[in-house]
């Protein structure tokens, strides 16, 4: 009896299909200016959608993009859009989330995603689409039923 309680608590402690992986998405900003900060989404490196966010401003809460390091992300069910990524630990920022929306006007510090982006304006486009298939490749199934036990890990370079 002594060895199979011993065998279950092994199991338990030490089986990978008790661990939780790690969803990474990184933000790698490649453009910059007074009016925007641009770049690309890769999830576990491969590159997925173009990224919108405020410029630079020593990260001033609701008008300056989110500091460069990696923080942690939950997951939030209460706005309009039903599903949201939320950042964790952004230094003296709260509230910093992945959302739909193509213009910085439609930002206060937060990430905006879309399938196609035009430096010249600081927009992107078909935020929609970019947004479902986030969303997509999180749950891995279009219609999910439940949340996978997923570690979100966001990664801004």
């Amino acid at each position: 009896m002594k060895n199979l309680i011993l065998s279950i608590i092994s199991t338990l402690l030490f089986n990978n299909s008790y661990c939780q992986e790690d969803f990474e998405i990184t933000i790698e900003r490649e453009y910059s200016t007074n009016q925007c900060t641009m770049g690309y989404m890769s999830i576990s490196d491969e590159i997925f959608c173009y990224t919108l966010e405020l410029p630079w401003k020593d990260n001033i809460n609701n008008i300056s993009c989110i500091p460069k390091g990696t923080y942690s992300g939950i997951l939030r069910y209460d706005k309009t859009d039903g599903w949201r990524i939320q950042l964790e630990n952004v230094p003296n920022r709260t509230g910093v989330q992945i959302h739909m929306g193509n213009y910085t006007s439609e930002i206060t510090g937060c990430v905006l995603v879309g399938t196609n982006a035009n430096v010249d304006n600081c927009t992107v486009t078909d935020s929609g689409t970019a947004y479902i298939r986030l969303k997509e490749k999180f749950y891995r199934n279009p219609n999910p039923i439940s949340c996978p036990n997923l570690n979100i890990l966001l990664t801004f370079k």
